[in-house]
């Protein structure tokens, strides 16, 4: 299924309106379910989607990567507009998970972040101590620009790429959620036997607490965004071994870690 649906708009080009049409990133409810239990539903651009469903088990640790290879049996259907997946693989002890995910930035009801709540169960990494260098990323962060067709053609998706420690360009996912984006890239990465740990994660947007923690539970341990690092995401960085590089130019950066 192609990233994006052709949709009639009006149009106004200054002078008058004008009937039109346009490209715009396709969204739709997917639903998970893993050995036929509803696992998640979310809002996304359905493709990719096994490698979707893949990463989000890893990157939300429901498996492990070496539990990987035991998962079978996928099917994809589409009924009145719900993409459905299905998966079987080992079981998951669903009661270990709290199943009412952080959906706000902020309660409003007391003044802490409630970091150690939301670290708990992440792993500490070891941390990454290879030198980077800024030109090479600005280039390979332009490298992804040209591999980000979804965006290209409609403005309106997320990427996510991972690079090797030469900075080669390793795979680029896209979706109209960033969260997504990056599940689709660990499951590729997974499902292609690459080697996550030694790899640096790209973003094409900000990088926020649940990017960090997905990109935790994966492996990934230096991250690079074009957009800002939030507080949360800094501190978890900080805490389990990560480091993220915002706000990236051939000359500046704000460095979070070692």
């Amino acid at each position: 299924m192609t990233q994006n649906v052709k949709i009639p708009i009006s149009r106004w080009d200054g002078n008058k309106t004008v009937i039109s049409s346009d490209k715009l990133a396709r969204e739709s409810l997917i639903v998970m379910y893993y050995n036929d239990v509803i696992l998640s539903r979310l809002l996304g651009t359905p493709s990719d989607v096994r490698e979707l469903f893949i990463g989000h088990l890893l990157s939300e640790g429901y498996l492990k990567k070496s539990q990987i290879l035991e998962l079978a049996n996928f099917e994809s259907t589409l009924e009145s507009g719900i993409h459905r997946l299905f998966l079987e693989g080992p079981k998951i002890d669903f009661k270990n998970f709290n199943q009412e995910r952080i959906i706000s930035s902020s309660c409003g009801a007391c003044d802490t972040d409630g970091l150690e709540e939301l670290i708990h169960d992440l792993p500490i990494l070891e941390p990454d101590n290879s030198v980077v260098d800024l030109d090479k990323i600005v280039d390979s962060l332009n490298a992804m620009k040209l591999e980000q067709k979804g965006f290209n053609s409609t403005g309106g998706m997320h990427a996510a790429g991972l690079i090797n420690y030469e900075y080669n360009l390793l795979l680029v996912k896209e979706d109209i959620g960033r969260h997504n984006a990056l599940d689709k890239l660990i499951g590729a990465a997974v499902s292609e036997n690459l080697e996550i740990s030694e790899s640096i994660l790209l973003l094409s947007g900000r990088c926020g607490w649940d990017i960090v923690a997905k990109a935790c539970r994966s492996g990934i341990r230096t991250i690079v965004s074009i957009g800002a690092c939030s507080s949360l995401a800094a501190k978890t960085a900080r805490s389990s071994g990560m480091r993220i590089y915002s706000f990236v130019k051939s000359n500046n950066a704000v460095i979070i870690g070692n």
